[in-house]
């Protein structure tokens, strides 16, 4: 298997058979595209979800809990707090824990939740940091959304622009390489899409306002969250590409390291599907976060709508950033 998401063929052979038993308390069991697993509570769910950090470097810390709580948001779900594992190479330096654990500190205080507990340990069998956090947060029970609930005729949705995240670990992790070729304000604007990447706020006005799915927007971008929650819900869907948001910051650097954003890590955008597409467009609109129809939820077919025609989306593969290295880019 290559670097990156373990492909849907396999996690269908070799997976999801494999999940114990069905507790009758759990209300949203793992599947493909549910990046959330809820359990019954009484007049409150607990909303659960766990992601590993791999991709960035100098902002994992940070990012590992802004990522793992966007999951919960998909589910119109508020966090509450994380449990972090920090897994570090032998003879690592106790400033690269120290650093880590501030970056954490700091996303939790911007979310205002509390890392509950966890694990660190050094360890032979990593090369590099690894963070997998675990998120909890709670909603009432008849309010929360899954992928899953998508129907015909829904408006796609998305919010702020696409690539957010994958922009700014490449603007960060390989800021010397980018400086020879774009100046400086460039490079900042670029990085500062980090602060952009929760998108709890739009989560949870969008689960008040009528939406029927939400996913957030990670690993194989935009093409990989359209396939995922046309899966889950068993229909289809037309992106339309003349409809994406996409920055000038973004193209530009996808276009210096030869990558598709359109399957670029997208922490920051969250996609959305509703009946009434409008009413979300117009309530996240009111709150300053810019939202775009770029899409609808069909009866079968996954498609990408261009200029040229029809171009089907395929289950997504590894993501655009595990492809960036130096021997690849031509100065």
């Amino acid at each position: 298997m290559e670097v990156g998401k373990v492909p849907v063929e396999i996690l269908k052979r070799s997976v999801f058979p494999y999940l114990g038993v069905k507790r009758k308390e759990v209300l949203v069991h793992s599947q493909l595209g549910e990046d959330s697993s809820i359990i019954d509570f009484g007049e409150y769910v607990a909303v659960l979800s766990t992601d590993p950090i791999t991709a960035a470097d100098k902002l994992s810390g940070f990012l590992s809990v802004i990522i793992s709580c966007n999951d919960l948001a998909s589910c119109g779900a508020k966090p509450i707090g994380i449990l972090s594992t920090i897994l570090l190479p032998e003879g690592s330096d106790e400033s690269v824990l120290h650093n880590l654990m501030e970056e954490i500190d700091k996303a939790a205080k911007k979310l205002n939740i509390e890392v509950l507990g966890g694990h660190t340990e050094i360890t032979t069998t990593v090369n590099k940091p690894i963070i997998s956090t675990t998120a909890i947060g709670m909603a009432k029970k008849g309010e929360y959304i899954t992928t899953k609930g998508a129907k015909i005729g829904d408006d796609v949705i998305v919010t702020k622009a696409l690539g957010l995240e994958g922009t700014a670990i490449l603007a960060t992790d390989y800021e010397d390489l980018l400086l020879k070729r774009y100046d400086k304000d460039f490079i900042l604007k670029a990085q500062s899409f980090i602060n952009e990447i929760s998108v709890i706020e739009e989560g949870l006005i969008a689960a008040q306002n009528g939406a029927n799915a939400m996913h957030d927007i990670t690993e194989g971008g935009i093409l990989g969250a359209a396939y995922e929650i046309a899966e889950a819900s068993g229909l289809g869907i037309e992106i339309y590409e003349e409809k994406l948001p996409i920055r000038p910051e973004t193209k530009e650097i996808c276009r210096f390291f030869g990558i598709n954003p359109l399957k670029l890590i997208s922490s920051g955008s969250m996609i959305i599907t509703a009946s009434d597409g409008d009413k979300i467009v117009k309530s996240l609109s009111e709150k300053g976060i810019q939202t775009t129809i770029i899409g609808k939820i069909i009866k079968e077919g996954k498609y990408l709508i261009t200029s040229k025609g029809k171009e089907e989306i395929t289950p997504p593969e590894r993501d655009e950033i595990y492809l960036v290295n130096k021997e690849r880019i031509l100065l």
